[in-house]
């Protein structure tokens, strides 16, 4: 590709962002304040006048937290945006994983010596207990989705 099809694609982005912004409740005064250029950069991005820098885009979209803006982002490179909050599958997992990790760890340390005492029992217990319990969070997850 040229770059001239990428500045139209710069331009339609920042156009969204922009829209998306506005969408959010934000004027050009108050993006341009948080994005640190004057209401007339915003006027013109608005328009298609004028590409902000990279630097200026990431804060206009990453400051604003323009979650679509994001997605056809991704979306150009093949990609696909997936929002992550507490409760969500990618996070339920991180937990398990983590705690599996612990409990191996745990269990590992208990090991060493080639014997496992009652306090080394009680802690691989406790952390093979809450490992699972992250594990069934995640099926419950899978269950309900």
């Amino acid at each position: 590709m040229r770059k001239e099809a990428f500045e139209d694609i710069a331009i339609e982005l920042t156009r969204f962002a922009v829209m998306e912004a506005g969408m959010k409740g934000y004027t050009h005064e108050m993006i341009a304040f948080k994005v640190g250029v004057s209401t007339s950069s915003v006027d013109k991005y608005s328009s298609g006048e004028r590409i902000p820098s990279l630097s200026g885009f990431l804060a206009l979209t990453v400051g604003l937290k323009l979650k679509e803006t994001v997605k056809r982002l991704a979306g150009l490179v093949g990609l696909k945006s997936v929002e992550v909050t507490d409760d969500s599958l990618p996070t339920t997992l991180g937990k398990v994983m983590k705690e599996f990790g612990e409990a191996i760890a745990e269990i590992t340390r208990a090991l060493e010596d080639g014997e496992v005492d009652e306090e080394e029992r009680a802690r691989c217990l406790k952390e093979i207990d809450e490992a699972i319990d992250e594990l069934l969070k995640f099926k419950n997850q899978l269950e309900v989705k």
